[in-house]
Formats: structure tokens, sequence, C-alpha cells
């Protein structure tokens, strides 16, 4: 019997801790080992498969459209990503009209700075503590732990951090080079911090007053993984700029 665990410790340029266990297969919130054990999948890839393994309206739409059309570079149109963007404009806050598509959550932050430097002609943005935007380097330097961004400073400049839902804290950060707030309405890896409602309405009308961007990063909430569509949907929220990938596609990269 081929040892999965083995051969692939033995080729990757592992950066990332493993649990002891070879996954091949799943179906719905079941998946199993390649020695044939169960196990109830909590994980779900990080956030991406709510809609659960071998999902059968996944399966269909997979499978037709790759007799089709796999790939089309982004200087043609497309009927499909047409429809994504309309359906995507659809489903976000009435404010939102217009959607850029990329390749991962860490793209999207990325992309969102670029276009809050570009969009105000500032530079800073303030982010919070215990917040996590990605790994890339614009999202590693809005990240909050140490343990991401000191190995490889220096980081991109710009970047400060307030305490999660302390609006007072918040504001102190702010300059006349602050280009957009950046937060996650529930702070995923930095420990499940649910964002008040006050708080979050209050950075939103802050940041509408001073002609400051609010970045609502959705990255792991999004697609009903609080009850909703969005979490934003919770408190009446209309971002400037909206992140969101993972769920978007039940862990197909899309």
């Amino acid at each position: 019997m081929i040892n999965y665990k083995q051969m692939e410790s033995k080729y990757e340029f592992d950066v990332y801790p493993k649990r002891p266990i070879a996954l091949v297969k799943g179906k719905n919130a079941l998946m199993w080992d390649a020695d044939g054990n169960e196990y109830i999948d909590c994980v779900s890839g990080h956030g991406v498969t709510n809609l659960g393994h071998g999902n059968e309206a996944v399966l269909k739409a997979i499978n037709e459209q790759t007799q089709k059309l796999i790939s089309c570079s982004n200087v043609f149109f497309n009927d499909k990503r047409a429809l994504v963007l309309e359906k995507l404009i659809d489903i976000t806050p009435k404010n939102l009209t217009r959607g850029f598509l990329c390749n991962s959550g860490t793209e999207a932050v990325e992309a969102a700075i670029k276009f809050a430097r570009f969009a105000t002609g500032k530079t800073d943005i303030v982010c919070a503590m215990r917040g996590f935007h990605g790994r890339s380097f614009g999202a590693m330097s809005a990240t909050f732990k140490k343990e991401y961004r000191e190995p490889y400073e220096p980081v991109v400049p710009g970047f400060t951090f307030a305490p999660f839902n302390n609006f007072e804290k918040l504001k102190e950060k702010v300059t006349d080079k602050t280009a957009a707030i950046m937060l996650e309405p529930v702070q995923g890896e930095g420990g499940v911090n649910i964002g008040q409602k006050e708080f979050l309405l209050q950075v939103q009308k802050f940041c509408n007053e001073k002609d400051i961007l609010f970045i609502l990063d959705e990255i792991q909430t999004g697609f009903c993984r609080t009850g909703k569509m969005f979490a934003l949907d919770h408190n009446g929220l209309q971002p400037d700029v909206l992140l969101i990938a993972k769920a978007i596609a039940n862990g197909i990269p899309m």
C-alpha cells in the first residue's frame, strides 16, 4: 500500500503543520483517510466547502462547464463570468456596483490595498489587532501576528493596528494619510471574535465622514457561514469594498 504521508513529506517544501492522516475521499460532511477511517469534517478546507463534499449540484455544474470551456482569459468577454458578476452584485449591498475577480482571498486583499491607495491618493491603512488578512506581502502586512510578519521584514509600510471593538482607540490611529480602515466582521484566526454592531456602524459612519474607504474582509464569513449570505447582513453594513473568497465555489478554485 502506498504511504501517501511519507511520499508527500519527501517531496513537498512543507510550510504548514499537518495532521497525521492522508484524506482521500469525502461525501457531504464526512471524509475518509487512506486507511478507511471515517471522520466528520469540521475543517471544511478552512471554510471553503460550505456545501459539503461531493455535492451533486456542484458536480453537475463542474461537469457541464468542463465540456464547454475550462479557462478564458480576461482579455475576452465570457458568458459565465458575466453571470457570476451579475449575481455577486445582486446579493451584495446596493452601494456595491462593480466586482473585481481574482484568484484567492489574499489576492483580493492585495487588490483592495491597491484600489484604496489609487482611489484616495493616500497610503496608510488601519487594521485590527488579532486580525488576519492573508500571507502575501500586502495582506501579511495587514495581519497582526508578528509571527507572520517578522521573518519577512521589511514588510509593506503604512499599516497600523488598533484594538478590535474599540472605536476610540481606532480613531487615534487615523491620520491625514489614512486611505482605508480594513476589518473582519468576525475575526477568524484571531479567535472567533465577533464585531459588535455599534462598533462596526461607528467605523462605517466615521469612514464616510472622513472620506476614508471602509474595507470589510468577509473571506472567512461570506456565503452563509454566519447564517446570512454575508456577516454584514446582520448589522446592515454597506462597506466601500467587500472582500470575498473561500466558500464562493465550495472548494473549487475560482
